[in-house]
């Protein structure tokens, strides 16, 4: 599809969208505001508003559905994001230090669950469309490892969100406060190493290839942080900032995150203070 015809459709559904909106009564759309803020990013908002009650909790309850081979004690729930089947390893040495044996670990021979992020999204979607991902397992490995600290910084914040911000002494050679204080420095040094470089620039781009005339810088910093902490893929980083979805415009995101998460990698710091090559 030539950027010219994306863009074309884009209008297209964008204008029906509207019109649909407009011919809704007040009551009419503050209903469908509630039943959008429960759609599904699979779903499309006009296939969403068309479904029947019946249909819609169906959805949820297919997206929420936990994959077989985990067992059948893990309830589904349509709060939660989809999810994905984890194998879980154990390392056991055998007699020397480097004589180990790697055995499948899981109750009852069963394999774990966890929430689906966006970089499972994106690999999903580079094996559908057989090409690959593009993105290394350290850029993913650092992303995730950035929202990690993110979130429990920001729920360190909350009154008695820990037990162990209650509790005194132990033995871990350290307290809640230290660690939060930790996790503040980490989260600030990988900011800085983001930088204030912006991945995509209204004036380096012509407006044909923008795809409208709302389109607004997207900086290195919002690009990560829509992606790692708001679990949003490229493309609903694009049209959040008036941009078309072309695939020119998501190759040129997909590198500046790229490039981003190299540059917050922990493991490449570490290399580099030592002089090592990472």
């Amino acid at each position: 599809m030539t950027v010219a015809k994306g863009f074309d459709l884009r209008v297209r559904q964008q204008e029906r969208v509207r019109k649909a909106w407009d011919d809704l009564t007040h009551a009419q759309r503050h209903s469908a505001r509630e039943a959008l803020a429960l759609r599904p990013e699979s779903v499309t908002p006009l296939k969403w508003l068309g479904m029947t009650s019946a249909d819609r909790i169906a959805a949820l309850h297919q997206v929420s559905a936990v994959p077989e081979d985990c067992g059948p004690d893990i309830a589904s729930a349509p709060a939660r994001a989809r999810m994905r089947a984890v194998t879980l390893s154990e390392v056991d040495r055998v007699s020397g230090p480097e004589d180990v044996e790697i055995t499948v670990g899981g109750f009852a021979g069963r394999r774990a669950a966890c929430v689906e992020d966006v970089f499972d999204r994106m690999a999903i979607a580079a094996v559908r469309a057989r090409k690959p991902m593009l993105l290394t397992d350290l850029q993913v490995a650092t992303g995730r490892h950035y929202r990690a600290l993110v979130e429990r910084y920001e729920a360190g914040g909350v009154k008695l969100s820990s037990i162990e911000a209650r509790t005194g002494g132990g033995g871990g050679g350290g307290c809640a406060a230290d660690r939060r204080l930790e996790d503040a420095r980490m989260i600030g040094s990988m900011r800085a190493d983001i930088g204030a470089g912006a991945a995509m620039v209204v004036r380096r781009v012509r407006p044909s290839a923008r795809g409208g005339v709302g389109a607004s810088i997207i900086l290195d910093r919002t690009l990560v942080d829509w992606v790692c902490l708001l679990d949003k893929d490229l493309s609903a980083v694009l049209e959040a900032h008036g941009w078309g979805v072309f695939q020119g415009s998501r190759d040129r995101l997909r590198m500046a995150l790229c490039g981003a998460l190299d540059r917050m990698s922990v493991y490449r710091r570490c290399m580099s203070r030592k002089g090592l090559d990472a």
